[in-house]
Formats: C-alpha cells, structure tokens, sequence
C-alpha cells in the first residue's frame, strides 16, 4: 500500500467518523429516516468526499441495510433500536463504520449495545498483523457472551478495497476455525453484532440499496459513471436518469443490478452493531473512524 493510498483512506476514516457522529446527533422521536439519510449523506458531500454507501439506518430486529425510499415517510419513534452505518470514499477508497442508538434514550437496550461496543474493543485489542483470523472472532464472542446475548453467527467484517465495501477477508464474529493469519497492507471493517434472538439473520424485503452486478465495468452507464462499483440508492438517482424506478427495474431485470435486502434477526429479537475501519500495515494498527 503506496502513502497515496494510505492518505485517501486516512480521510475516508476521518469524513466517516464525523458523518457517524453528525447521524448520531440527528436522531429523535419524530425525526424522518429521510431526513436523517439525506443530511448526513450532505455532510459527507461537504467534507469533501462521497458517501462510500447510502446511510442504512436498520431498526430493532433488523441488522442492516435499510436506507430510506424517495417520499419515504417513516419517522424514529422512543425506544427504536437502531443501527447507524455509514461511511465515506476519496477517489474509491471508502471506510465504513456504525453504532447503536436508543431513540429517546430510556436505557432498555443499554446492556445490548454496550456487547456490541466492548466486543469491538475487544477485537481491536486482539487485531496485529498475522494474527490468526479466528482469535478476533474469539474475542467478540466471548465478550457478547459475557454480556448475556449472542453473537450473530451468519455476519461479520470484511477486508475493504478501492471501490470494493467487501473484499475477500472475512472477520467472523466467533470462533469459526478459521486459522488463516491476518495479513499486513490491507484495510479491514471490524462489525461485532450482538442479538437477544437465535444469533442468526436472513434475508428480509428489499431494503432500498442498489448496486451493479455482472460485469465489473461499464463504463458510459450512468450509475458506473457515478458510483462505479459502489452502492446507491434510489434517492440519489435524481438528476442521473430519468423515472428512476422504471429505471431500476428495468436495470435489474437485465441482472445488471440488485438490490440489498435487508437483513434481520427473527421477529422480537433486537440486535445492536458497532464498527470500525482498520488499516493493518507491517509496523502498526490504525484505526481509521476512531
């Protein structure tokens, strides 16, 4: 990894954290998921950067990937659940972070996402170079188990590339057998996911984040040209193409889109997410959204 990378990811983290913050503050009974989405995707533009995906902004049982729909209407209500993800890209290359909020603060899920939190720290205590991958999952399990949940099995980190949210390195969120060794020059998104359910997630309804599919490049494409190989959502659209639902359906017709469902925990359950973007070089560990 070249010191250009290097910087463009540094501020990537840096823009992604304060954009994390910035969401975090804009929740409250009453407030438009919209709103929320619309402003910190704004602040991110203002910092000088792209939003590397759409804010997903996943409530109660749900893990991740709800963002909201042009018009969408759906307001936070006192005692939602809710998981805040987002990150920012320079020139491709993104950072991803999240954490958990109680709308309204009432302290019901205190305990909750404090698990998902303290087994984030946990992780990043473990986190070095040739590390085996699995002593990382160790460490968050052990932590949410401590803290009386589950750990969500069928989710964890992944390796982060230029204009690639999901490389090939996956950080399970429990001890899977996985001894392969952490190597250094990559960047990684730690995101332990803590649940009061069964530890496993499946697929729900569309959840409103699109990205290309098939081939890689297509350059000439609107959403290439814009997004490249990145996520978006619908909202975003406005100004790109013309009648962007008719667009994407049709896009996605011919497999040359998909959409992300969203991902939940079974009915009743409550999950909590925390997450940060790690730079693992020879001689040192940076975490980039801290």
């Amino acid at each position: 990894m070249n010191q250009d990378e290097i910087t463009r990811f540094e501020e990537a983290g840096r823009i992604g954290k304060k954009a994390l913050e910035n969401a975090l503050s804009l929740i409250e009974p009453g407030a438009t998921l919209a709103s929320v989405a619309e402003q910190t995707e704004k602040f991110i533009r203002d910092s000088g950067a792209i939003p590397a995906f759409p804010l997903n902004l996943s409530v109660d049982n749900e893990a991740a990937h709800y963002t909201p729909f042009p018009g969408d209407r759906k307001t936070f209500r006192t005692g939602d659940l809710v998981k805040v993800d987002i990150g920012a890209q320079i020139n491709g290359y993104p950072s991803d972070n999240a954490a958990t909020i109680e709308v309204g603060h009432t302290g019901r899920y205190s305990a909750l996402i404090d698990a998902s939190r303290e087994a984030l720290n946990a992780a990043l205590k473990v986190v070095r170079p040739m590390v085996p991958i699995n002593e990382i999952g160790k460490a968050i399990a052990g932590k949410i188990i401590e803290f009386g949940f589950k750990p969500v099995r069928n989710l964890g980190g992944h390796g982060i590339g230029r204009f690639d949210l999901h490389s090939a390195v996956f950080i399970p969120n429990y001890d899977d057998g996985n001894g392969k060794l952490l190597k250094p020059d990559i960047v990684i998104a730690i995101e332990p996911f803590a649940s009061t359910g069964t530890g496993m997630i499946h697929n729900g309804p569309p959840g409103n984040i699109y990205i290309l599919s098939g081939t890689r490049n297509v350059p000439g494409e609107p959403i290439f040209d814009h997004f490249g190989t990145l996520p978006f959502a619908e909202r975003w659209l406005g100004g790109i193409v013309n009648q962007t639902g008719d667009y994407l359906k049709k896009m996605m017709k011919e497999r040359k889109v998909s959409v992300f469902p969203v991902l939940k925990e079974h009915r009743g359950s409550m999950i909590s997410q925390a997450e940060h973007t790690i730079m693992i070089l020879g001689d040192r560990v940076k975490v980039l959204t801290q």
